[in-house]
Protein backbone atom coordinates (compact mmCIF):
# COMPACT_ATOMS: atom_id res chain seq x y z
CA UNK A 1 0.00 0.00 0.00
CA UNK A 2 2.59 2.47 1.29
CA UNK A 3 4.35 1.58 -2.80
CA UNK A 4 1.22 2.46 -4.06
CA UNK A 5 1.15 5.79 -2.94
CA UNK A 6 5.13 6.72 -3.46
CA UNK A 7 3.98 6.01 -6.87
CA UNK A 8 1.08 7.64 -7.44
CA UNK A 9 2.67 10.40 -5.37
CA UNK A 10 5.17 10.90 -8.30
CA UNK A 11 3.05 11.27 -11.63
CA UNK A 12 3.39 14.35 -13.58
CA UNK A 13 1.52 17.09 -11.81
CA UNK A 14 -1.90 18.13 -13.80
CA UNK A 15 -1.26 22.45 -13.24
CA UNK A 16 -4.50 22.94 -15.91
CA UNK A 17 -6.27 25.93 -15.97
CA UNK A 18 -8.80 23.66 -16.86
CA UNK A 19 -9.06 21.30 -14.21
CA UNK A 20 -8.70 16.89 -15.38
CA UNK A 21 -9.88 18.02 -18.89
CA UNK A 22 -8.26 15.33 -21.23
CA UNK A 23 -9.27 16.85 -24.44
CA UNK A 24 -7.85 20.28 -23.00
CA UNK A 25 -4.78 18.36 -21.64
CA UNK A 26 -3.56 16.75 -25.50
CA UNK A 27 -4.33 20.29 -26.81
CA UNK A 28 -1.90 21.33 -24.31
CA UNK A 29 0.76 18.92 -24.98
CA UNK A 30 0.46 19.40 -28.49
CA UNK A 31 1.21 22.83 -28.24
CA UNK A 32 4.16 21.70 -26.39
CA UNK A 33 4.92 19.61 -29.18
CA UNK A 34 5.13 22.45 -31.72
CA UNK A 35 7.73 24.69 -29.52
CA UNK A 36 10.00 21.63 -29.39
CA UNK A 37 10.02 21.54 -33.16
CA UNK A 38 10.25 25.56 -32.97
CA UNK A 39 12.74 25.04 -30.59
CA UNK A 40 15.05 22.65 -33.12
CA UNK A 41 14.47 25.15 -36.10
CA UNK A 42 15.60 27.91 -34.25
CA UNK A 43 19.26 26.08 -33.34
CA UNK A 44 19.06 24.86 -36.61
CA UNK A 45 18.96 28.04 -38.42
CA UNK A 46 21.39 29.99 -36.70
CA UNK A 47 23.75 27.16 -37.16
CA UNK A 48 23.22 27.26 -40.85
CA UNK A 49 23.80 30.75 -41.44
CA UNK A 50 27.50 30.25 -40.40
CA UNK A 51 27.76 33.33 -38.16
CA UNK A 52 31.54 34.41 -37.92
CA UNK A 53 34.14 33.57 -35.56
CA UNK A 54 33.69 35.75 -32.60
CA UNK A 55 37.04 35.89 -30.66
CA UNK A 56 35.64 33.77 -27.78
CA UNK A 57 35.38 31.01 -29.96
CA UNK A 58 38.60 31.51 -32.09
CA UNK A 59 40.99 31.13 -29.10
CA UNK A 60 39.39 27.89 -28.47
CA UNK A 61 38.90 26.79 -32.19
CA UNK A 62 42.72 28.06 -33.19
CA UNK A 63 43.98 24.81 -30.66
CA UNK A 64 42.71 22.63 -32.83
CA UNK A 65 44.27 23.80 -36.10
CA UNK A 66 47.58 21.70 -36.05
CA UNK A 67 46.85 19.79 -32.65
CA UNK A 68 46.49 15.99 -32.16
CA UNK A 69 44.59 14.45 -29.30
CA UNK A 70 47.60 13.99 -27.26
CA UNK A 71 48.10 17.94 -27.52
CA UNK A 72 44.99 18.64 -25.74
CA UNK A 73 46.02 16.74 -22.48
CA UNK A 74 47.40 19.56 -20.49
CA UNK A 75 46.97 23.33 -20.54
CA UNK A 76 45.40 23.94 -23.93
CA UNK A 77 46.93 27.05 -26.56
CA UNK A 78 45.54 30.65 -26.34
CA UNK A 79 44.75 30.37 -22.29
CA UNK A 80 41.82 28.34 -22.64
CA UNK A 81 40.13 25.94 -20.12
CA UNK A 82 37.41 23.84 -21.87
CA UNK A 83 36.59 20.07 -20.71
CA UNK A 84 38.99 16.86 -22.29
CA UNK A 85 36.33 14.90 -23.87
CA UNK A 86 34.61 17.88 -25.34
CA UNK A 87 38.22 19.33 -26.97
CA UNK A 88 38.89 15.40 -27.93
CA UNK A 89 35.38 15.02 -29.78
CA UNK A 90 35.62 18.54 -31.31
CA UNK A 91 39.37 17.84 -32.40
CA UNK A 92 37.32 14.30 -34.14
CA UNK A 93 35.19 16.51 -35.93
CA UNK A 94 37.08 18.70 -37.14
CA UNK A 95 39.98 15.37 -38.26
CA UNK A 96 36.78 13.78 -39.92
CA UNK A 97 35.11 16.97 -42.08
CA UNK A 98 37.94 19.70 -42.44
CA UNK A 99 38.30 22.90 -40.01
CA UNK A 100 35.22 24.87 -41.03
CA UNK A 101 32.89 26.78 -39.34
CA UNK A 102 30.14 24.41 -39.48
CA UNK A 103 32.36 21.47 -38.24
CA UNK A 104 33.59 23.44 -35.26
CA UNK A 105 29.87 23.66 -34.12
CA UNK A 106 28.27 20.73 -34.97
CA UNK A 107 28.88 18.99 -31.46
CA UNK A 108 27.35 21.91 -29.45
CA UNK A 109 24.72 21.94 -32.34
CA UNK A 110 24.42 17.98 -31.42
CA UNK A 111 23.99 18.45 -28.35
CA UNK A 112 21.80 21.61 -28.46
CA UNK A 113 19.38 20.10 -30.48
CA UNK A 114 19.39 16.88 -27.99
CA UNK A 115 18.63 19.00 -24.85
CA UNK A 116 15.20 20.31 -26.76
CA UNK A 117 14.33 16.35 -27.12
CA UNK A 118 15.49 15.54 -23.95
CA UNK A 119 14.05 18.51 -22.29
CA UNK A 120 10.59 17.81 -22.99
CA UNK A 121 10.99 14.30 -21.87
CA UNK A 122 12.10 15.55 -18.89
CA UNK A 123 9.38 17.95 -18.45
CA UNK A 124 6.43 15.70 -18.96
CA UNK A 125 7.31 13.07 -15.85
CA UNK A 126 7.25 16.18 -14.16
CA UNK A 127 4.28 18.26 -15.47
CA UNK A 128 1.17 17.98 -17.37
CA UNK A 129 -1.10 21.24 -18.66
CA UNK A 130 -0.14 24.66 -18.72
CA UNK A 131 2.60 24.03 -16.61
CA UNK A 132 4.31 21.34 -19.41
CA UNK A 133 3.45 23.81 -22.33
CA UNK A 134 4.99 26.98 -20.57
CA UNK A 135 7.76 25.03 -19.22
CA UNK A 136 8.97 23.38 -22.70
CA UNK A 137 8.28 27.04 -24.25
CA UNK A 138 10.79 28.81 -22.36
CA UNK A 139 13.27 26.24 -22.78
CA UNK A 140 12.39 26.06 -26.53
CA UNK A 141 13.12 29.91 -27.16
CA UNK A 142 15.40 30.86 -24.76
CA UNK A 143 18.22 33.21 -25.93
CA UNK A 144 21.18 31.62 -24.33
CA UNK A 145 20.60 28.13 -25.05
CA UNK A 146 20.29 29.00 -28.17
CA UNK A 147 23.22 31.01 -28.75
CA UNK A 148 25.53 28.64 -26.84
CA UNK A 149 24.36 26.01 -29.43
CA UNK A 150 25.97 26.93 -32.52
CA UNK A 151 29.41 28.20 -30.77
CA UNK A 152 32.52 26.46 -31.03
CA UNK A 153 32.41 26.78 -26.68
CA UNK A 154 31.47 23.90 -23.89
CA UNK A 155 28.01 25.61 -23.13
CA UNK A 156 26.00 23.70 -24.57
CA UNK A 157 27.59 20.16 -23.79
CA UNK A 158 27.30 21.51 -20.52
CA UNK A 159 23.26 22.02 -20.42
CA UNK A 160 22.94 18.63 -22.25
CA UNK A 161 24.61 16.79 -19.59
CA UNK A 162 23.08 18.25 -16.95
CA UNK A 163 19.79 17.49 -18.40
CA UNK A 164 20.74 13.89 -19.00
CA UNK A 165 22.20 13.60 -15.72
CA UNK A 166 18.95 14.87 -14.22
CA UNK A 167 16.91 12.71 -16.28
CA UNK A 168 18.14 9.68 -15.01
CA UNK A 169 17.96 10.98 -11.70
CA UNK A 170 14.20 11.86 -11.79
CA UNK A 171 13.02 8.61 -13.28
CA UNK A 172 14.58 7.01 -10.07
CA UNK A 173 12.95 9.30 -8.13
CA UNK A 174 9.40 8.35 -9.54
CA UNK A 175 10.15 4.46 -9.86
CA UNK A 176 12.51 3.42 -6.80
CA UNK A 177 12.05 0.27 -6.85
CA UNK A 178 13.84 -0.73 -9.70
CA UNK A 179 17.68 0.46 -9.77
CA UNK A 180 18.15 0.56 -13.15
CA UNK A 181 18.58 3.54 -13.88
CA UNK A 182 20.87 3.94 -11.11
CA UNK A 183 22.69 1.95 -13.14
CA UNK A 184 22.54 4.21 -15.63
CA UNK A 185 23.49 7.19 -13.98
CA UNK A 186 26.26 5.43 -12.39
CA UNK A 187 27.97 4.57 -15.91
CA UNK A 188 27.01 7.75 -17.38
CA UNK A 189 29.49 9.82 -14.81
CA UNK A 190 32.60 9.37 -15.50
CA UNK A 191 31.74 10.38 -19.02
CA UNK A 192 29.88 13.41 -17.99
CA UNK A 193 32.22 14.49 -15.86
CA UNK A 194 34.38 14.44 -19.01
CA UNK A 195 32.45 16.73 -20.92
CA UNK A 196 31.44 19.36 -18.57
CA UNK A 197 33.01 20.89 -16.18
CA UNK A 198 29.65 21.89 -14.04
CA UNK A 199 28.46 18.02 -14.28
CA UNK A 200 30.21 17.45 -10.73
CA UNK A 201 28.02 20.18 -9.33
CA UNK A 202 24.78 18.48 -11.19
CA UNK A 203 26.23 14.79 -10.27
CA UNK A 204 27.00 16.01 -6.51
CA UNK A 205 23.49 17.44 -6.52
CA UNK A 206 22.07 14.46 -7.46
CA UNK A 207 24.23 11.96 -4.97
CA UNK A 208 22.70 14.51 -2.34
CA UNK A 209 19.37 14.47 -3.53
CA UNK A 210 19.06 10.75 -3.46
CA UNK A 211 20.96 10.17 -0.46
CA UNK A 212 17.80 9.86 1.64
CA UNK A 213 15.64 7.97 -0.20
CA UNK A 214 18.41 5.38 -0.77
CA UNK A 215 18.78 5.21 2.92
CA UNK A 216 15.00 4.82 4.01
CA UNK A 217 14.79 2.14 1.15
CA UNK A 218 17.96 0.91 2.61
CA UNK A 219 18.47 -2.38 0.62
CA UNK A 220 20.91 -3.38 -1.34
CA UNK A 221 19.26 -3.40 -4.81
CA UNK A 222 19.86 0.51 -4.88
CA UNK A 223 22.60 0.75 -2.08
CA UNK A 224 25.10 -0.68 -4.25
CA UNK A 225 24.63 1.15 -7.77
CA UNK A 226 24.33 4.55 -5.44
CA UNK A 227 27.63 3.82 -3.97
CA UNK A 228 29.25 2.95 -7.54
CA UNK A 229 27.70 6.18 -8.83
CA UNK A 230 29.10 7.72 -6.30
CA UNK A 231 32.48 6.31 -6.49
CA UNK A 232 32.54 7.27 -10.30
CA UNK A 233 31.85 10.73 -9.48
CA UNK A 234 34.50 11.31 -7.61
CA UNK A 235 37.19 9.08 -9.53
CA UNK A 236 36.00 10.61 -12.71
CA UNK A 237 36.83 14.11 -11.13
CA UNK A 238 39.83 13.29 -9.53
CA UNK A 239 41.19 11.84 -12.62
CA UNK A 240 40.13 14.48 -15.18
CA UNK A 241 41.11 17.20 -12.87
CA UNK A 242 44.91 15.35 -12.79
CA UNK A 243 45.41 14.91 -16.43
CA UNK A 244 42.99 17.75 -17.47
CA UNK A 245 41.51 20.20 -15.42
CA UNK A 246 44.02 20.83 -13.40
CA UNK A 247 46.76 21.92 -15.16
CA UNK A 248 44.39 23.99 -17.40
CA UNK A 249 43.30 26.11 -14.25
CA UNK A 250 47.40 26.13 -12.65
CA UNK A 251 48.27 28.43 -15.59
CA UNK A 252 44.91 30.03 -16.06
CA UNK A 253 44.77 31.14 -12.11
CA UNK A 254 44.62 34.28 -13.37
CA UNK A 255 40.87 33.79 -14.01
CA UNK A 256 39.60 34.26 -10.48
CA UNK A 257 42.74 36.00 -9.01
CA UNK A 258 41.95 39.87 -7.68
CA UNK A 259 42.58 42.33 -10.27
CA UNK A 260 45.70 44.57 -9.87
CA UNK A 261 45.72 48.14 -9.10
CA UNK A 262 49.10 48.99 -10.82
CA UNK A 263 49.62 49.54 -14.97
CA UNK A 264 51.06 46.30 -15.52
CA UNK A 265 50.24 45.44 -19.13
CA UNK A 266 48.92 42.05 -17.81
CA UNK A 267 46.54 43.52 -15.83
CA UNK A 268 43.20 43.20 -17.57
CA UNK A 269 43.55 39.94 -17.66
CA UNK A 270 43.00 39.43 -14.05
CA UNK A 271 39.78 39.54 -11.90
CA UNK A 272 37.64 37.68 -15.09
CA UNK A 273 35.77 36.14 -12.76
CA UNK A 274 35.93 37.89 -9.58
CA UNK A 275 32.21 39.85 -10.45
CA UNK A 276 31.12 36.02 -10.30
CA UNK A 277 31.98 35.36 -6.79
CA UNK A 278 29.87 36.13 -3.62
CA UNK A 279 31.17 39.38 -1.57
CA UNK A 280 32.32 37.29 1.89
CA UNK A 281 35.15 39.62 2.26
CA UNK A 282 32.65 42.37 2.79
CA UNK A 283 29.40 40.45 3.86
CA UNK A 284 27.17 43.84 3.64
CA UNK A 285 27.66 43.88 0.26
CA UNK A 286 26.39 39.79 0.00
CA UNK A 287 22.64 40.12 -0.02
CA UNK A 288 23.03 42.82 -2.74
CA UNK A 289 25.12 40.45 -4.26
CA UNK A 290 22.45 37.51 -3.72
CA UNK A 291 19.54 39.69 -4.99
CA UNK A 292 21.77 41.29 -8.38
CA UNK A 293 22.89 37.30 -8.95
CA UNK A 294 19.44 35.60 -8.97
CA UNK A 295 17.63 38.57 -10.77
CA UNK A 296 20.28 39.08 -13.30
CA UNK A 297 21.52 36.65 -16.32
CA UNK A 298 21.60 33.52 -14.59
CA UNK A 299 18.24 33.82 -14.65
CA UNK A 300 17.63 34.75 -18.02
CA UNK A 301 15.22 32.71 -19.51
CA UNK A 302 13.52 33.04 -21.92
CA UNK A 303 15.42 36.15 -21.91
CA UNK A 304 16.81 38.79 -19.71
CA UNK A 305 19.66 40.92 -17.97
CA UNK A 306 21.22 42.67 -15.34
CA UNK A 307 20.18 44.83 -12.75
CA UNK A 308 16.67 42.83 -12.04
CA UNK A 309 16.28 41.75 -16.06
CA UNK A 310 15.27 38.67 -14.97
CA UNK A 311 13.46 39.01 -11.88
CA UNK A 312 10.12 37.49 -13.56
CA UNK A 313 11.73 34.61 -14.18
CA UNK A 314 12.94 34.11 -10.44
CA UNK A 315 10.03 35.11 -8.97
CA UNK A 316 8.23 32.36 -11.39
CA UNK A 317 10.97 29.64 -10.42
CA UNK A 318 10.35 30.38 -7.01
CA UNK A 319 6.42 29.89 -6.98
CA UNK A 320 7.65 26.32 -9.13
CA UNK A 321 9.56 25.26 -5.91
CA UNK A 322 6.21 26.24 -3.85
CA UNK A 323 4.04 24.44 -5.93
CA UNK A 324 6.64 21.07 -5.62
CA UNK A 325 6.74 21.61 -1.51
CA UNK A 326 3.41 21.86 -1.17
CA UNK A 327 2.24 19.31 -4.18
CA UNK A 328 4.36 16.29 -1.86
CA UNK A 329 6.95 16.17 -4.28
CA UNK A 330 9.34 18.07 -1.85
CA UNK A 331 11.61 15.26 -2.00
CA UNK A 332 12.49 16.10 -5.53
CA UNK A 333 13.80 19.62 -4.28
CA UNK A 334 16.87 18.39 -2.91
CA UNK A 335 17.51 16.91 -6.83
CA UNK A 336 17.28 20.29 -8.14
CA UNK A 337 18.20 22.92 -5.84
CA UNK A 338 21.29 21.36 -4.66
CA UNK A 339 23.54 21.61 -7.93
CA UNK A 340 22.47 25.68 -6.89
CA UNK A 341 23.98 25.45 -3.90
CA UNK A 342 27.10 23.49 -4.90
CA UNK A 343 28.06 26.08 -7.94
CA UNK A 344 27.56 28.70 -5.15
CA UNK A 345 30.24 26.67 -3.11
CA UNK A 346 32.50 26.77 -5.36
CA UNK A 347 31.76 30.46 -6.70
CA UNK A 348 33.10 30.81 -2.91
CA UNK A 349 36.10 29.26 -2.86
CA UNK A 350 36.88 30.78 -6.24
CA UNK A 351 37.08 27.76 -8.38
CA UNK A 352 34.09 28.53 -10.43
CA UNK A 353 31.62 31.76 -11.14
CA UNK A 354 28.60 31.89 -10.44
CA UNK A 355 26.05 33.81 -11.90
CA UNK A 356 26.53 37.09 -13.45
CA UNK A 357 27.24 35.66 -17.08
CA UNK A 358 24.51 32.93 -18.79
CA UNK A 359 26.76 31.10 -19.90
CA UNK A 360 29.49 29.78 -17.10
CA UNK A 361 25.99 28.45 -15.24
CA UNK A 362 24.30 26.90 -18.47
CA UNK A 363 23.93 23.71 -16.76
CA UNK A 364 21.42 25.53 -14.34
CA UNK A 365 19.10 26.30 -17.27
CA UNK A 366 16.74 22.74 -17.23
CA UNK A 367 15.72 23.17 -13.79
CA UNK A 368 15.27 27.10 -13.86
CA UNK A 369 12.94 26.64 -16.67
CA UNK A 370 11.48 23.33 -15.39
CA UNK A 371 10.32 25.28 -12.27
CA UNK A 372 9.76 28.94 -14.03
CA UNK A 373 6.84 27.16 -16.10
CA UNK A 374 4.77 25.99 -13.77
CA UNK A 375 5.26 29.01 -11.74
CA UNK A 376 4.04 31.11 -14.11
CA UNK A 377 0.65 28.64 -14.79
CA UNK A 378 0.57 28.89 -11.17
CA UNK A 379 0.65 32.88 -10.87
CA UNK A 380 -1.43 33.13 -14.10
CA UNK A 381 -4.12 30.87 -12.29
CA UNK A 382 -4.77 33.61 -9.01
CA UNK A 383 -6.52 35.85 -11.45
CA UNK A 384 -10.17 35.62 -10.69
CA UNK A 385 -12.19 36.15 -13.68
CA UNK A 386 -11.70 33.24 -15.96
CA UNK A 387 -12.17 34.53 -19.34
CA UNK A 388 -9.37 37.34 -18.48
CA UNK A 389 -7.11 34.37 -17.18
CA UNK A 390 -7.49 32.31 -20.38
CA UNK A 391 -6.67 35.70 -22.42
CA UNK A 392 -3.67 36.57 -20.35
CA UNK A 393 -2.41 32.55 -21.00
CA UNK A 394 -2.62 33.16 -24.21
CA UNK A 395 -1.04 36.14 -24.89
CA UNK A 396 1.90 35.17 -22.95
CA UNK A 397 1.95 31.75 -24.19
CA UNK A 398 1.89 34.05 -28.14
CA UNK A 399 4.67 35.98 -26.74
CA UNK A 400 6.56 33.31 -26.31
CA UNK A 401 6.08 31.94 -29.93
CA UNK A 402 7.01 35.58 -31.43
CA UNK A 403 9.84 35.48 -29.15
CA UNK A 404 10.96 32.26 -30.94
CA UNK A 405 9.94 33.54 -34.48
CA UNK A 406 11.37 36.65 -34.20
CA UNK A 407 15.12 34.78 -33.10
CA UNK A 408 14.94 33.58 -36.73
CA UNK A 409 14.18 36.71 -38.50
CA UNK A 410 16.62 38.49 -36.46
CA UNK A 411 19.50 35.58 -36.97
CA UNK A 412 18.79 35.92 -40.89
CA UNK A 413 18.63 40.09 -41.00
CA UNK A 414 22.09 40.25 -38.67
CA UNK A 415 24.00 37.18 -39.05
CA UNK A 416 26.95 38.18 -36.87
CA UNK A 417 27.54 38.58 -33.32
CA UNK A 418 29.20 41.65 -34.14
CA UNK A 419 30.04 44.14 -37.25
CA UNK A 420 34.12 44.15 -36.40
CA UNK A 421 33.52 39.95 -36.44
CA UNK A 422 32.03 40.11 -40.14
CA UNK A 423 34.35 42.74 -41.38
CA UNK A 424 37.67 40.49 -39.87
CA UNK A 425 35.90 37.57 -41.94
CA UNK A 426 35.68 39.77 -44.80
CA UNK A 427 39.04 40.58 -45.56
CA UNK A 428 40.31 37.47 -44.63
CA UNK A 429 38.42 35.51 -46.97
CA UNK A 430 39.31 38.06 -49.74
CA UNK A 431 42.88 37.70 -48.53
CA UNK A 432 43.18 33.98 -48.89
CA UNK A 433 40.58 33.12 -51.87
CA UNK A 434 41.21 36.29 -54.24
CA UNK A 435 45.13 36.78 -53.58
CA UNK A 436 46.05 33.46 -53.89
CA UNK A 437 45.03 32.93 -57.29
CA UNK A 438 47.62 35.10 -59.23
CA UNK A 439 50.40 34.84 -56.85
CA UNK A 440 52.00 32.38 -54.08
CA UNK A 441 50.47 32.95 -50.62
CA UNK A 442 52.17 32.51 -47.74
CA UNK A 443 51.95 33.74 -44.09
CA UNK A 444 55.47 34.52 -42.04
CA UNK A 445 54.38 32.95 -39.07
CA UNK A 446 52.87 29.61 -39.95
CA UNK A 447 54.84 29.25 -43.19
CA UNK A 448 58.20 31.03 -42.97
CA UNK A 449 58.33 30.18 -39.17
CA UNK A 450 59.23 34.15 -38.79
CA UNK A 451 57.49 35.07 -35.34
CA UNK A 452 58.72 38.62 -35.83
CA UNK A 453 56.34 39.48 -33.14
CA UNK A 454 57.18 37.64 -29.70
CA UNK A 455 54.09 36.95 -27.89
CA UNK A 456 51.42 37.30 -30.54
CA UNK A 457 50.42 34.39 -31.51
CA UNK A 458 49.39 33.68 -27.64
CA UNK A 459 47.03 36.21 -26.95
CA UNK A 460 44.33 38.33 -29.00
CA UNK A 461 42.77 38.13 -32.53
CA UNK A 462 45.96 35.91 -33.59
CA UNK A 463 43.62 33.11 -32.80
CA UNK A 464 41.02 34.53 -35.70
CA UNK A 465 43.50 35.10 -37.93
CA UNK A 466 44.85 31.64 -37.78
CA UNK A 467 41.22 30.24 -37.60
CA UNK A 468 40.68 32.73 -40.78
CA UNK A 469 43.57 31.19 -42.56
CA UNK A 470 42.94 27.52 -42.38
CA UNK A 471 39.32 27.86 -43.38
CA UNK A 472 39.75 30.24 -46.26
CA UNK A 473 43.12 29.58 -47.54
CA UNK A 474 42.57 26.19 -50.05
CA UNK A 475 46.65 25.16 -48.99
CA UNK A 476 46.42 25.71 -45.48
CA UNK A 477 43.39 23.54 -45.77
CA UNK A 478 44.89 20.67 -47.34
CA UNK A 479 47.76 20.91 -44.91
CA UNK A 480 50.38 22.58 -46.60
CA UNK A 481 52.47 25.51 -45.11
CA UNK A 482 55.72 25.25 -47.13
CA UNK A 483 55.55 28.10 -50.03
CA UNK A 484 56.20 26.39 -53.57
CA UNK A 485 59.47 28.44 -54.27
CA UNK A 486 59.73 27.06 -57.53
CA UNK A 487 56.16 28.72 -59.02
CA UNK A 488 57.33 31.84 -58.18
CA UNK A 489 58.22 33.87 -61.05
CA UNK A 490 57.86 38.02 -62.03
CA UNK A 491 54.08 37.08 -63.24
CA UNK A 492 53.22 35.33 -60.25
CA UNK A 493 54.99 36.77 -57.44
CA UNK A 494 55.51 35.93 -54.03
CA UNK A 495 53.78 37.86 -51.07
CA UNK A 496 54.17 37.21 -47.64
CA UNK A 497 51.58 38.00 -45.19
CA UNK A 498 52.57 39.64 -41.74
CA UNK A 499 49.91 39.84 -39.41
CA UNK A 500 49.98 42.04 -35.99
CA UNK A 501 47.94 44.05 -33.79
CA UNK A 502 48.95 47.47 -32.92
CA UNK A 503 50.95 48.38 -30.02
CA UNK A 504 48.36 50.00 -27.81
CA UNK A 505 46.75 46.78 -27.30
CA UNK A 506 47.27 43.98 -25.27
CA UNK A 507 49.87 41.83 -25.52
CA UNK A 508 51.95 44.94 -26.93
CA UNK A 509 53.50 42.47 -29.11
CA UNK A 510 56.42 44.75 -30.88
CA UNK A 511 58.12 43.62 -34.14
CA UNK A 512 61.16 42.06 -33.15
CA UNK A 513 63.71 44.29 -35.36
CA UNK A 514 66.94 42.31 -35.72
CA UNK A 515 64.86 39.23 -36.93
CA UNK A 516 62.93 41.20 -39.20
CA UNK A 517 66.07 42.61 -41.13
CA UNK A 518 67.70 39.72 -41.28
CA UNK A 519 64.67 37.95 -42.45
CA UNK A 520 64.34 41.08 -45.04
CA UNK A 521 68.18 41.44 -45.86
CA UNK A 522 68.03 37.30 -46.67
CA UNK A 523 64.90 37.71 -49.07
CA UNK A 524 65.91 40.90 -51.14
CA UNK A 525 69.21 39.09 -51.71
CA UNK A 526 67.39 36.50 -54.08
CA UNK A 527 63.98 38.86 -54.79
CA UNK A 528 62.97 42.19 -55.80
CA UNK A 529 60.95 43.76 -52.72
CA UNK A 530 58.05 45.00 -55.45
CA UNK A 531 55.11 46.21 -53.55
CA UNK A 532 54.18 46.46 -49.86
CA UNK A 533 50.31 46.74 -49.00
CA UNK A 534 49.18 47.60 -45.18
CA UNK A 535 45.14 47.05 -44.47
CA UNK A 536 44.13 48.20 -41.15
CA UNK A 537 40.67 46.63 -40.74
CA UNK A 538 38.41 47.57 -37.33
CA UNK A 539 40.69 50.47 -36.76
CA UNK A 540 37.84 52.26 -34.56
CA UNK A 541 36.75 49.24 -32.66
CA UNK A 542 38.61 49.34 -29.50
CA UNK A 543 40.03 45.70 -29.22
CA UNK A 544 39.51 44.53 -32.45
CA UNK A 545 42.21 45.93 -34.50
CA UNK A 546 43.74 44.02 -36.97
CA UNK A 547 46.78 44.85 -39.34
CA UNK A 548 47.74 43.32 -42.28
CA UNK A 549 51.34 44.12 -44.20
CA UNK A 550 51.41 42.24 -47.36
CA UNK A 551 54.97 42.82 -48.80
CA UNK A 552 55.51 41.25 -52.33
CA UNK A 553 58.55 39.83 -53.91
CA UNK A 554 59.65 38.62 -57.23
CA UNK A 555 62.67 36.76 -57.96
CA UNK A 556 65.90 38.83 -59.69
CA UNK A 557 67.76 36.52 -61.40
CA UNK A 558 66.61 32.28 -60.38
CA UNK A 559 62.84 31.45 -59.46
CA UNK A 560 64.91 29.16 -56.88
CA UNK A 561 64.47 31.15 -53.14
CA UNK A 562 66.07 31.33 -50.28
CA UNK A 563 66.13 28.45 -48.01
CA UNK A 564 63.50 29.00 -44.78
CA UNK A 565 66.11 28.72 -41.98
Amino acid sequence: MKTRFIQMNREPLNLSLGGENEKRLQKLAAAARIFVILGLLIRTVRYLLRFPLWPDESFLAAGFIRSDFADLLGAIDYHQVAPLFFLWAELAVVKILGFTEYSLRFFPLLCSLGSVFLFYHLARRLWRGEALLLAVAIFAVSYYPIRHGAEVKPYAVDLFVSLFLLTLAVGWWQKPGSSSRLWWLAAATAPAIGFSFPAVFVGGGISLGLLPAVLRRGRGKSVIPYLVFNLALVGAFLTVYKISTGPQYSTESWLSSPPRKDASSHGWQEGAWVKCFPPFEEPVKLPGWLIKTHTGRLFAYPNGGKHGGSALTFICFLAGVTILYRRKRKSLLPILLAPFALGFIAAALHRYPYGYSARFNLYLAPIICLLAGPGAAVLISLIRPEKIRGAVFTVFVSLLALMGMSIIVADCVHPYKNEEDIASRRFARHLWKEESREAELVCAYTDLGKDFFPGLFEWGNSARYLCHQSIYSENHRRGRHAPDWSSITRDRPLKVVVFSIPENLFPHARRDEDTWDRWLKEMTTRYELLDREKHEINQQVKGQHETYEIYEFVPKISPEGPGTD
